[in-house]
C-alpha cells in the first residue's frame, strides 16, 4: 500500500464475536493515516514475544484466557479485558488457556506492512527480523505533515483521488 487510505468507512461486523476462529497469528486488517488494527490468534501454549515498540498499543482481547506482563508486572487476561501499553513499554503475552487466545489490537501510529499476513509466530519474527515487515513512510507523518499534503482537511474533503 503505497498510499493512505481512502476516507471511507472501513466496516467490520462481528470483529469481538466470542471466537472467531481466525486461523492466523497476526493479520493487518486496516492501516489510517495515524493508526493501525490487526487481529491476531495465539496459540495454546504460544506468545506474542517479549517486545517494545515506539508507538502505542491497545490489545482487546475477545477469546481464550492468556498471561499478560507489561513494564515487570503480571495480569492475567480474559476476553472483554483491555490492555494499554505505552510506547517504549516491555511486555509480553502468553496464551495460559486451552484454546486460542484471540485478541484484536490497535498500533498508534501503525506498526507494520499493511498486507501483513504472518501464519505464526515464527513467520513474522522471521520477517520482522529481515526488515520486510515495516509500516509505510506516510503512516508515521506528523499532523503537520499530512494537513499540508492535503490528506487530512477539516473540511471533510474533497480530496484528490476519490
Amino acid at each position: 500500500m503505497d498510499r493512505p487510505p481512502k476516507h471511507q468507512m472501513v466496516y467490520f461486523k462481528g470483529l469481538t464475536s466470542d471466537v472467531r476462529e481466525f486461523g492466523k497469528f497476526r493479520k493487518v486488517l486496516h492501516t489510517g493515516l495515524y493508526s493501525q488494527l490487526v487481529a491476531m490468534e495465539v496459540p495454546v501454549g504460544g506468545e506474542i514475544g517479549d517486545e517494545v515498540h515506539t508507538v502505542d498499543q491497545i490489545l482487546i482481547f475477545t477469546s481464550g484466557k492468556g498471561k499478560a506482563t507489561v513494564a515487570g508486572k503480571d495480569q492475567e487476561v480474559n476476553a472483554s479485558d483491555v490492555v494499554v501499553v505505552p510506547a517504549g513499554t516491555q511486555h509480553q503475552f502468553i496464551n495460559i488457556g486451552d484454546k486460542p487466545l484471540e485478541l484484536i489490537t490497535v498500533y498508534s501510529p501503525a506498526e507494520h506492512d499493511p498486507q501483513t499476513v504472518h501464519k505464526t509466530k515464527e513467520e513474522g519474527d522471521e520477517l520482522e527480523d529481515a526488515g520486510k515487515d515495516e509500516a509505510p513512510e506516510w503512516s508515521h507523518r506528523s499532523k503537520k505533515e499530512n494537513e499540508e499534503e492535503g490528506l487530512v482537511k477539516l473540511s471533510g474533503g474533497p480530496y484528490e483521488g476519490e
